[in-house]
């Protein structure tokens, strides 16, 4: 089974994230993509740029575009990786490794 672990980039503002090291955070990222390089898991990650642009469909079809970010948002998603596993369960194990001040969401990938 496939797996897309978002990752959610926490609020900027908090004190945990002006602290952050964010050299230490990124060889975190290079040892989990490693890892599950050599367990055969990974399939492919990638990060996301900051810059939203959002489609908005009205209920009478009309489409609205927004650009972003918007400063009202506490976490954006930062970047994903798709994983391969045999169970949920795993992937729940490969994404509480990832480091700290990023929220994960592990998601089932339905192919169509």
């Amino acid at each position: 089974m496939k797996f897309m672990l978002l990752i959610m980039n926490g609020d900027p503002n908090t004190p945990a994230a002006k602290e952050t090291d964010y050299p230490a955070i990124f060889a975190q990222f290079q040892k989990l993509t490693a890892d599950l390089q050599a367990q055969g898991k990974f399939l492919h990650s990638a990060r996301l740029r900051p810059e939203i642009t959002t489609v908005h469909v009205g209920r009478d079809g009309s489409r609205t575009v927004t650009d972003g970010p918007f400063s009202e948002t506490k976490e954006i998603v930062g970047g994903y990786f798709l994983i391969e596993c045999p169970s949920e369960a795993e992937a729940l194990e490969w994404a509480k490794k990832f480091p700290p001040f990023f929220n994960v969401q592990a998601r089932q990938v339905t192919e169509m």
